[in-house]
């Protein structure tokens, strides 16, 4: 602990903290666009049923 005392500040844990917020962000912006993307699949490929249950306007 006495080579790295940045470890025990609370700069530290805010930069961990930032970094975690930012990681979900992003996780949940791809998950979305993937949810888009394969809606988007499903409404111009009918015939190629990638999502198992239909919505009501994609019928």
């Amino acid at each position: 602990m006495d080579k790295h005392p940045e470890l025990n500040s609370n700069d530290f844990e805010e930069k961990g903290n930032t970094l975690m917020k930012d990681i979900k962000f992003y996780v949940i912006l791809i998950l979305a666009a993937v949810l888009v993307l394969a809606l988007w699949y499903q409404w111009n490929h009918p015939e190629i049923d990638i999502i198992p249950f239909h919505f009501p306007i994609l019928v």
